[in-house]
């Protein structure tokens, strides 16, 4: 058993500072263990209350009669040493330290971190944070929301780690809007004692994980995240996608002040991802676009794409997209074309990009998904549509899980806009099918899932 596990997928949780009062981080976390169903014992610790949202509380955390696996800890910063101490003595293996005041804020607050990790330390307690917003598991028979975040996400396949708590919380609100689920998610804070590499070794064998994303202001260990992250990226076959901030001087020392971050070189850590096998990427966006695609499609087997489309213009954004960093436009075979040319009206393009003209209907996008794709030629697809009055939305939608179901290549699609579309894209996002609002998103997605593969080589 992993001595993080306690903390990702505890037994048993005891929450010092749980409260009643209105606005409270303590009852935010309570309520929230409380309504995520949290499948084993919650231990309300207040020494002013009788009990928490109906359940008993104790005085302190050795005043619970059972055993505790993990503490969760929102108490003032002064009196953190002394609640992990009476955690020692109560036999807890894990914290969850979500006060700040730490190393974040400089001077008194590097000193009072110094002594909680010390006395954590000396008692064999795994602590995360301080100064984070906590840990969610929507394992089925964990359901743990011990974070102070409005929404328990859905559960899904992509585990999330970050250093920052506001972008947890935007992350969980964008990803609700986009379909997402997770795995684990998992705000680590200071890091004043588990970081980044711990979380990537327990990952590697979570069964739950498929695709890992991160944002990191900065990485404690270089040498051990490169060992972590190949064990992961090339044994394991989980792809790790890396959100780095802090790339200019000035974003440094903002990360500096925001954890208590060490500045690094931006090429070091360029060097640190590709040495993993990791894919770095831009902007959240961009790691939305990128996580949605890893964690539902396969990886394409080569590098020729083709672009099924009832619009020039979007057909030549996406080509555009794809051809800047190198990608291959996919050529047809001419078994292929012979067979658009009798489903396809005389005005269409039967080369790639394959536009199956404005009024297309949904049987004529079927035949050119399905005879583009299943051509050996043809390593992926992005299938673009540009709603028209005469665009059969909802039952384009249908067919691209239709066609993924018998062809292990991946598709991408843009169905362009967000009013007209919307039912159609949420259809796709329900069925495994990641949709981009413009074309050059899905392009640039799909020459990130073939720049990794080809990295993996």
């Amino acid at each position: 058993m992993s001595d993080i596990e306690y903390i990702l997928s505890p037994k048993s949780i005891a929450v010092v500072g749980a409260s009643n009062r209105p606005g409270s981080l303590g009852l935010a976390i309570f309520r929230n263990l409380l309504e995520a169903a949290y499948q084993g014992i919650l231990y309300p610790v207040n020494p002013k209350a009788k009990s928490i949202q109906g359940v008993k509380a104790y005085p302190n955390l050795v005043d619970i009669p059972d055993e505790v696996d993990m503490a969760v800890l929102i108490v003032p910063s002064e009196q953190v040493e002394s609640v992990i101490e009476l955690a020692a003595r109560k036999g807890i293996k894990g914290v969850i330290v979500i006060t700040a005041g730490f190393k974040e804020i400089g001077g008194h607050g590097v000193e009072l971190e110094k002594k909680v990790q010390a006395m954590a330390k000396a008692h064999g307690i795994r602590m995360l944070g301080p100064n984070c917003l906590g840990v969610i598991n929507t394992n089925k028979d964990v359901r743990m929301n011990a974070t102070f975040s409005r929404l328990m996400p859905k559960p899904g396949n992509i585990a999330l780690v970050s250093q920052s708590g506001a972008m947890c919380v935007a992350i969980l609100d964008f990803a609700e809007g986009r379909n997402m689920g997770f795995s684990k998610f998992v705000s680590i804070g200071n890091k004043a004692d588990v970081n980044e590499v711990d979380l990537l070794r327990y990952l590697r064998d979570d069964p739950d994980t498929k695709v890992i994303i991160m944002y990191l202001e900065d990485i404690t260990d270089g040498h051990a995240f490169i060992e972590a992250a190949r064990d992961i990226t090339l044994v394991a076959g989980k792809p790790i996608l890396a959100l780095k901030a802090g790339r200019s001087p000035e974003g440094a020392r903002a990360a500096a002040s925001h954890t208590g971050s060490m500045a690094g070189s931006d090429t070091a850590y360029d060097a640190i991802f590709m040495q993993g096998g990791i894919q770095r990427v831009e902007g959240v966006s961009e790691l939305f676009n990128y996580a949605l695609a890893f964690s539902t499609q396969p990886l394409p087997k080569g590098s020729r794409i083709a672009i099924v489309t009832n619009s020039g213009g979007p057909g030549i954004m996406a080509t555009d997209a794809l051809i800047r960093p190198g990608i291959t436009m996919a050529q047809l075979s001419e078994e292929t074309k012979k067979k658009l040319r009798e489903k396809l009206p005389p005005t269409a393009s039967v080369n790639n990009p394959v536009d199956v003209i404005g009024d297309a209907d949904a049987k004529r996008y079927e035949a050119a998904i399905r005879y583009t794709l299943e051509d050996e030629n043809v390593d992926g697809a992005i299938v673009i549509l540009a709603p028209a009055a005469t665009t059969e939305i909802m039952e384009t939608a249908k067919i691209l899980p239709r066609v993924a179901k018998d062809i292990d290549k991946p598709i991408l699609s843009s169905f362009m806009g967000l009013v007209d579309v919307s039912e159609g894209v949420r259809y796709l996002e329900q069925n495994g099918i990641p949709n981009y609002v413009f074309p050059e998103e899905a392009s640039r997605t799909m020459a990130a899932m073939i720049r990794y593969r080809e990295n993996m080589k």
